[in-house]
């Protein structure tokens, strides 16, 4: 499984730097007021990935640390020991109304 492991992370390493290779070429972002950032297109590119990464993890923070509090809350707080309930009496079938069980 180990083996499995590096190689997956060896396939993704080469295909993001086969990436990286196909992308040299500079690029010009503009930003606001006039700014200019010039960087090969592969560097923005893992920059605009890496800022939604971040962007993501923040956003679900809050969702994390209360699932996270909930669930200790949950594991710390004893389970109530159930006591099965009595069994009922089994319900009688209906009785013959006129007398006569075959209903003639």
């Amino acid at each position: 499984m180990r083996a499995l492991t590096w190689f997956v992370r060896l396939i993704l390493f080469l295909l993001l730097f086969g990436l990286a290779l196909n992308n040299l070429e500079p690029t010009v972002l503009h930003l606001l007021f006039g700014t200019k950032w010039r960087a090969p297109l592969f560097v923005l590119l893992l920059a605009a990935f890496t800022l939604g990464v971040v962007l993501g993890a923040l956003a679900m923070l809050p969702a994390w640390l209360r699932a996270r509090r909930n669930s200790q809350a949950v594991a710390s707080t004893p389970t109530p020991v159930a006591v099965p309930p009595a069994p009922a009496e089994a319900p009688q079938p209906p009785g013959v109304i006129d007398g006569s069980p075959d209903a003639v």
